[in-house]
């Protein structure tokens, strides 16, 4: 779909956050356990000045800075940002730059419309300095811009639509061809691998993952994509749930859950395990090298669904990946950082402990991840408290444990922890200030998807201050957007 941009209301003419949001208010019994943990919020407060923070927008979607893909891209003293607003005429896709030589931000423009909240843009940058960006589809064809100047986001070349995919990631090589994952739309087979060469048009590779024949209904498959050093071996990891058949009420969806990676050495074209077994494409959670997973019998109506969500994947110097996930069962909040030894053997980090070192009340929702080139290993991770009255973390019938949460969104917290020696020891940081009475939600950390590097500086993110629900009928939901980096 391309847009009549001459039609699309700037983001000036929208309001900020609407005051008719509907959600559960802050109850007085959840205040007071918050005023509880008065020590930690005064940290909070204090290192919080360490982080500059910009206002992009106030008319973010309820998805704005949400996705698998990269949305903030820095090359040659310039920073871009894509994001989704929402309006009364729909969803679309926004990009702003920052130039860092005069610390000015640019105006915002316009990449495209998309079908739902599910249209979000993400970006990466070629060895010249041109733009690449994908608007996702949900259902629907993708849609591919090209920045018509180098290193600047104020032009685009027509759009070109190509694929059905939804969650889309997008990566650029060595040789510039751009390599692009998302989840196959139809009856949601696996993940879809689409190139293009630097001069030529989109090619679909095939399915790099898939789920097996018995799971005939609803499949999502979250992935991320990581260069290695060399700029040639290329690392997925990815989640996997899945069901049996569709029915109403959807008891069957979510039944097998699990997280998985491979590799390759030549630029997608073969892949293997950690320790170099070859994998056969499109792989299954019985090829993959799987690191955690979880299954349900249909019949077992009385026990939860496994929790089983990934979170993201970096990739060091040495060529080693970090992969992050949470599981929910049999407890909660259960975080994993895992890598691989020479061997090919995954072992796990302390990231479970140093959360509870740090922040004792709280616990791992999900979390963004990255790696600079000092290998400073950088978790953006979003906390909730242990303990709610209203907690239900059951999977239950969605099979996503953290549904009762989007009631909730003034329980979030934003926090930050590093490694600065492969995740042996982590560093905390309280870098969002946490508000009592707005939701701080879908952090997104930079990362290094093209050839723009993160030397000497930690990565920036986004983040949305406001809701995350599904709209009502009728309903546009606006949120505050923020671009925030940390000063050191």
């Amino acid at each position: 779909m391309t847009p009549d941009l001459a039609k699309i209301p700037p983001p000036s003419d929208r309001s900020a956050c609407s005051s008719e949001r509907r959600h559960k208010r802050f109850p007085a019994y959840v205040l007071a356990g918050f005023i509880a943990l008065c020590p930690i919020a005064a940290l909070a407060e204090s290192n919080t000045k360490q982080v500059k923070r910009h206002l992009l927008s106030t008319i973010g979607s309820e998805r704005a800075t949400q996705g698998p893909g990269n949305k903030i891209v820095t090359f040659n003293g310039k920073t871009h940002v894509v994001w989704q607003d929402s309006t009364p005429e729909g969803y679309f896709a926004r990009v702003r730059t920052l130039d860092r030589k005069t610390d000015s931000w640019s105006e915002t423009w316009t990449l495209g419309e998309g079908r739902d909240n599910h249209a979000r843009p993400t970006i990466t940058i070629d060895s010249e300095g041109r733009l690449h960006v994908i608007i996702g589809g949900h259902h629907t064809g993708l849609q591919y811009r090209k920045s018509v100047r180098i290193n600047d986001a104020s032009e685009w070349k027509d759009p070109v639509a190509f694929g059905k995919s939804t969650y889309p990631v997008l990566i650029c090589d060595a040789s510039d061809t751009l390599h692009l994952t998302g989840r196959h739309d139809q009856d949601w087979k696996g993940i879809d691998h689409y190139i293009k060469p630097k001069d030529g048009d989109w090619e679909h590779r095939g399915l790099l993952v898939k789920k097996q024949d018995r799971h005939e209904f609803y499949g999502a498959y979250h992935n991320s994509l990581a260069w290695g050093p060399d700029h040639r071996s290329l690392h997925l990891s990815t989640g996997f749930f899945m069901g049996l058949r569709g029915d109403a009420s959807r008891q069957l969806l979510g039944l097998h859950q699990a997280v998985g990676y491979m590799q390759s050495e030549d630029l997608g074209m073969t892949w293997s395990k950690a320790d170099g077994n070859p994998i056969q494409t499109p792989s299954t959670t019985e090829t993959i090298d799987l690191l955690e997973e979880g299954e349900r019998d249909a019949e077992d109506v009385d026990l939860p669904k496994p929790g089983i969500q990934h979170c993201g994947l970096a990739v060091d110097s040495m060529n080693r990946p970090y992969v992050v996930y949470v599981r929910h069962t049999p407890d909660p909040m259960r975080a994993y950082l895992k890598s691989p030894g020479t061997d090919g053997r995954w072992t796990e980090h302390p990231l479970g402990e140093a959360i509870q070192d740090n922040w004792p009340e709280w616990g791992f929702l999900g979390c963004r991840v990255s790696m600079t080139d000092e290998d400073v290993l950088c978790l953006l991770i979003t906390l909730v408290p242990r303990e709610h009255p209203e907690a239900n973390w059951s999977p239950g019938i969605w099979g996503r444990p953290a549904f009762w949460l989007r009631d909730y969104p003034y329980i979030h917290r934003i926090v930050w922890l590093e490694s600065r020696d492969s995740g042996q020891t982590f560093t905390p940081r309280a870098i969002v200030p946490h508000l009592l009475e707005e939701g701080t939600l879908l952090p997104h950390l930079e990362q290094p998807t093209g050839f723009n590097r993160i030397k000497g500086r930690l990565p920036g993110f986004l983040y949305i201050e406001g809701l995350s629900r599904y709209t009502e009928e009728g309903e546009v939901i606006d949120n505050k957007v923020y671009f925030s980096e940390i000063e050191e």
